[in-house]
């Protein structure tokens, strides 16, 4: 009996000593399986995150800016190839930021220009949506829900894109909205005023002007009309650069441009009006002879007409620019 209890004795120590053993190897690499499995799932929800904010913050700001200066392009080329204003700049501009089209037919197709190709909004959502399926293994959805441009300064356009998408991996599902705003510059692009009403015979780039407002003179101003440069008055009449896209003329408090037409680039070259590209350009604002001054002066051979024959200013122009009787006179 004694023998039995020893036995029994030995073969339980036996098995505590296993079962130590199997605690001891086992339970730590159980541990260690779990905490790298933890931390696999942290490390694919912060990349996955990275995605997220990189698309919020440079992404989809880099592909608006892209796409609506394109889209601007485009649009001028449609107004220089059919020589006509548009109806509806917001409509034309979200459905060509959209579809690369206008009245439902492709915009490269009428300018004869490969600008949209590949370079809409929904082309570049599906880049962004392949690249990251191929490289980060999730699934995204791109839903843009409206996009427009704007101006709250003369010299720069703004777009907007609102925008709700959805990013899904092995691990968990992220849903976000957003509104993305950009800005370009205006400047080197052709002005649309003057493509229609000369059918694309005068091209003229917005350039700002350098001279303060206050620096103003007749050699100043003949530099202006030989540079084609532009500028912004404070309380003018002036469109603003979207404003010509549809031939809205009145005044634009933020944003109103004008420059001055050379007589030498337009037929005929005599028009009893101001020059001012938005006055000559609109009927509605042509001014009576009793208000123009003729930008010479015989008697003392001052003036621009050595150079810009014909140039005429109103009166109200005529004082912003600093054009004193020197080289100026009624026209009649």
């Amino acid at each position: 009996m004694g023998k039995m209890n020893n036995k029994g004795i030995f073969f339980t120590f036996i098995a505590i000593t296993m079962m130590a053993v199997f605690l001891f190897v086992f339970t730590p690499q159980a541990d260690i399986s779990l905490q790298k499995n933890t931390q696999a799932i942290d490390i694919r929800i912060s990349v996955v995150d990275n995605y997220i904010s990189d698309l919020e913050n440079r992404y989809f700001e880099t592909v608006l800016r892209a796409s609506t200066y394109k889209a601007i392009l485009s649009l001028v080329y449609y107004l220089n190839t059919t020589g006509s204003y548009l109806s509806n700049f917001d409509a034309s501009f979200s459905e060509v930021m959209m579809t690369g089209k206008i009245n439902g037919v492709a915009i490269d197709s009428i300018t004869g220009k490969k600008i949209m190709e590949n370079s809409t909004l929904t082309d570049w959502s599906n880049k962004i949506i392949e690249t990251a399926k191929d490289t980060l293994k999730v699934n995204t959805t791109i839903d843009i829900i409206n996009v427009s441009a704007f101006q709250t300064n003369p010299w720069d356009i703004g777009s907007s894109m609102s925008v709700k998408f959805t990013v899904t991996s092995n691990v968990a599902e992220w849903k976000k909205s957003a509104v993305i705003t950009t800005t370009i510059s205006i400047e080197g692009l052709k002005d649309p005023s003057y493509l229609v009403n000369t059918s694309g015979a005068y091209a003229n780039q917005i350039k700002r002007s350098s001279v303060d407002f206050d620096k103003w003179d007749i050699t100043k101003v003949r530099e202006h009309l030989r540079n084609g440069t532009y500028v912004h008055w404070e309380n003018s009449d002036a469109p603003s650069f979207l404003m010509r896209f549809t031939n809205t003329i009145t005044n634009s408090s933020c944003c109103g441009i004008e420059s001055l037409v050379n007589p030498n680039k337009i037929s005929p070259s005599d028009i009893i009006d101001s020059y001012v590209d938005y006055i000559l350009w609109s009927p509605a604002n042509n001014m009576p002879c009793n208000q123009l001054y003729n930008i010479t002066n015989p008697l003392t051979g001052g003036g621009l007409w050595d150079e810009f024959r014909y140039l005429k200013l109103d009166v109200n122009n005529t004082a912003r620019y600093n054009i004193t009787a020197q080289d100026a006179v009624r026209t009649c």
